[in-house]
C-alpha cells in the first residue's frame, strides 16, 4: 500500500513510501494574475550514476533533489543526522522506504564494496528439510521471499556458515545445480530442532507437549544441550526424561515408547 507524506522541509511536495514524489495543486501569481497549477506524479531521471533525480519548486524556482534523499527525509528518523542514504539492495533506482537507511560515508562504501555485485546475482535456494530447490533473480530477492537476511546468505555462498534459517545457499553460475544429498542431510542433521517436544516422565509415564525445546528445558529444569542429545539419540534420558520431536507423528512414537518401558520395566 502507497503511502503520501507532505516532506518536512519542502513546501508543496509529497513524497510516498514506495519511492514516488507529486506536486500539490498550488496558486501561481505573477504581474499577469493569479492562476491555478495542478499537482502532479514527478516523472524522475537518471543520474550517470544510476539515481533517480527529480526537479521540485523551492522559493519559485526549480531545484533537482536524488528521490532516495527525499524520501528518507520524509519517512526515516535521522536521530544522529547521518549525512548518506544507502540502498540495502544496492539498486539505486529502488526508492521504496523498505530499501532506505541512513549510514555513514564509510559504511554506504563498505556495503557497496561487500554487496554490491553479489546481492543482484542470481541464486538457488535448498529447504533442507525437503531438499526442495527454489532459483531467485538475485540474493535481495531470496532474501525478501525467505526471511532471511542478505548477510546471511553470504556468508552460506562463501562458506562461511553451512545455512541459513533452515536454507542452503549457491549462487546460479550457469552450469544449474547438483545437490550433494548427503552434504545437505549432514547439514540438516546437525540443525537444532525448533519445534515441538513430547517429554515422557519416565517415572510416573506423563507425558507432557512442549512447543520448544526451550520450553521444556525451562519447565522440566532440563539443559537444552541434553534434550537436544535424547532428541538425537546420543544420549537416552535426560533428568529421568525421554524426549522426541513433536513432528505429526510423535504420538505414535510416545505410545510405542511407553509400551517398551511397560513390557521391560523402568530403565533410565
Amino acid at each position: 500500500m502507497e503511502i503520501w507524506e507532505k516532506h518536512p522541509k519542502y513546501v508543496g511536495i509529497e513524497v510516498s513510501t514506495l519511492g514516488n514524489v507529486r506536486t500539490l495543486d498550488r496558486a501561481i501569481s505573477n504581474e499577469k494574475g493569479t492562476r491555478s497549477l495542478k499537482g502532479r506524479i514527478l516523472k524522475p531521471a537518471s543520474d550517470r550514476d544510476g539515481y533517480l533525480r527529480v526537479s521540485i519548486p523551492v522559493d519559485g524556482k526549480r531545484v533537482t533533489k536524488s528521490v532516495h534523499r527525499l524520501v528518507a527525509q520524509t519517512f526515516i528518523p535521522n536521530l544522529n543526522n547521518l549525512p548518506e542514504v544507502n540502498h540495502k539492495n544496492c539498486v539505486r533506482d529502488d526508492n521504496r522506504v523498505i530499501n532506505l537507511e541512513f549510514c555513514t560515508r564509510s559504511y554506504n562504501i563498505q556495503y557497496r564494496e561487500k554487496y554490491g555485485e553479489s546481492l543482484n546475482r542470481p541464486v538457488f535456494a535448498v529447504n533442507l528439510k525437503t531438499l526442495e530447490v527454489s532459483r531467485f533473480p538475485s540474493q535481495h530477492e531470496a532474501a525478501r521471499v525467505l526471511g532471511v537476511s542478505n548477510g546471511n546468505i553470504n556468508s552460506v555462498i562463501k562458506g562461511k556458515r553451512k545455512q541459513a534459517s533452515g536454507y542452503w545457499f549457491k549462487e546460479d553460475d550457469a552450469n544449474g545445480i547438483e545437490i550433494d544429498k548427503d552434504k545437505l542431510n549432514d547439514i540438516a542433521d546437525s540443525m537444532p530442532f525448533t519445534g515441538g517436544v513430547f517429554a515422557v516422565n519416565l517415572y510416573t509415564l506423563e507425558v507432557s507437549q512442549f512447543e520448544s525445546q526451550m520450553e521444556a528445558g525451562r519447565a522440566l529444569g532440563v539443559y537444552q544441550s541434553s534434550i537436544n542429545k535424547v532428541l538425537k539419540g546420543t544420549q537416552k534420558t535426560a533428568h529421568g526424561y525421554w524426549f522426541t520431536n513433536d513432528d505429526g507423528h510423535a504420538v505414535d512414537i510416545v505410545k510405542s515408547k511407553l509400551h517398551d518401558i511397560g513390557k521391560t520395566g523402568l530403565k533410565i
